[in-house]
């Protein structure tokens, strides 16, 4: 990535992958309530994020990764199988395109 990730950076990425993360729906998901009565087809859902500590131990986040450093929270990704959607990297390039092409101040 380009820019430093600084703590305040860090926490507003973490922030929008929160957004982003928590827009995932699967509409065949059977929804049954209380005594087995359906309630319906689809559910939303929050996507794991994975980051990847510093002595390589990966963790799976469905909370806010606001308590991540910098450093961690920069590994962060969405696992597709055995495809990776580096959302983090992601997310940061979409933060400089703004600050380089829409006068976004951060």
């Amino acid at each position: 990535m380009g820019t430093k990730i600084t703590k305040k950076r860090a926490r507003l990425l973490a922030q929008l992958e929160q957004i982003v993360g928590s827009n995932c729906y699967n509409g065949s998901i059977q929804n049954y309530g209380p005594g087995g009565s359906f309630e319906g087809a689809g559910r939303d859902f929050r996507y794991p994020l994975t980051v990847v500590d510093a002595d390589g131990t990966k963790r799976k986040k469905r909370s806010p990764a606001i308590d991540e450093t910098p450093e961690a929270l920069s590994t962060g990704y969405y696992s597709f199988g055995a495809n990776r959607l580096q959302i983090i990297h992601a997310l940061n390039e979409v933060l400089e395109y703004l600050e380089t092409n829409a006068e976004l101040k951060l």
